[in-house]
């Protein structure tokens, strides 16, 4: 039986399976997915469309149902702050859900099985995912830096548990709090509310690699108000309980030193 696979880095992360039936799903992140076979999988938008493709990108926000039996699957999910986001957004335009023409991967596909079975290093995958964005993108990725501004709102969320009101951050970096929703926005395309959720589930996630106790502990480090608040929220982003994330028998997670750095227990 082959295994399930999750990857986290501090930009990004890569979720590899065998197979996957999720409900709708819609997450903060934009959502780069491919067959890891070269055999199909179908995507399904809120609206009923179904498409049958190889490799797609999924704006974020934009619910999707998703469809993989058996064909394997990397599913490369980005930090919304990161470069690596922005330059698929760039890629991604109006567009909820644009399919890929799987060619351009190139000699990279000869990986994709290596990948779904467990046999690239933290490392190498990581490599993998950078020139697979490049690939869509059609360019090299490059650091786009952030305001520093927001850059410091980034790192006090990413660092507090617990409520984090929007009157402390507008002071903390001297600006008024409608002026700093509106930048915010402008530079990750989410709103501050949003992302500080997404922080707690990044949190969360990285808990899973080092099997941090309880689900309950886990719940309440990452600043959920309760277990059944992460689950729901991790129905919702994921299409899968944090039961599953957490089992080591279902799911095999690593991480390296940046990723733990940036989100590991404050």
């Amino acid at each position: 039986m082959q295994n399930n696979y999750l990857h986290l880095w501090d930009d990004r992360f890569l979720y590899i399976t065998p197979s996957i039936h999720s409900g709708l799903t819609a997450r903060p992140s934009a959502t780069l997915l491919v067959s890891a076979s070269g055999r199909p999988f179908e995507l399904a938008g809120l609206d009923g469309t179904r498409v049958r493709c190889t490799a797609a990108l999924v704006s974020p926000h934009v619910p999707r149902r998703l469809d993989v039996d058996g064909c394997g699957l990397l599913s490369l999910n980005t930090e919304p702050s990161s470069s690596v986001a922005r330059m698929l957004e760039g890629v991604q335009g109006n567009r909820g859900i644009q399919t890929i023409d799987a060619h351009c991967f190139g000699h990279l596909r000869e990986r994709f099985e290596a990948a779904l079975q467990g046999e690239l290093r933290n490392d190498q995958l990581r490599e993998l995912s950078t020139r697979m964005v490049e690939a869509v993108a059609g360019r090299p990725l490059h650091h786009v830096p952030l305001d520093p501004r927001i850059q410091r709102v980034l790192e006090r969320a990413r660092a507090h548990v617990g409520p984090l009101p929007l009157r402390d951050l507008s002071a903390e970096v001297c600006l008024s709090p409608d002026r700093l929703t509106h930048l915010f926005s402008q530079q990750l395309g989410l709103s501050i509310k949003r992302y500080l959720l997404w922080t707690k589930v990044r949190r969360t996630v990285q808990q899973f690699a080092s099997r941090g106790g309880p689900l309950a502990d886990i719940a309440h480090k990452g600043g959920f108000t309760d277990m059944a608040h992460m689950s729901r929220t991790y129905q919702r982003c994921f299409g899968l309980v944090p039961s599953f994330l957490a089992n080591g028998a279902h799911v095999k997670v690593r991480s390296d030193l940046d990723a733990l750095h940036t989100w590991g227990p404050p």
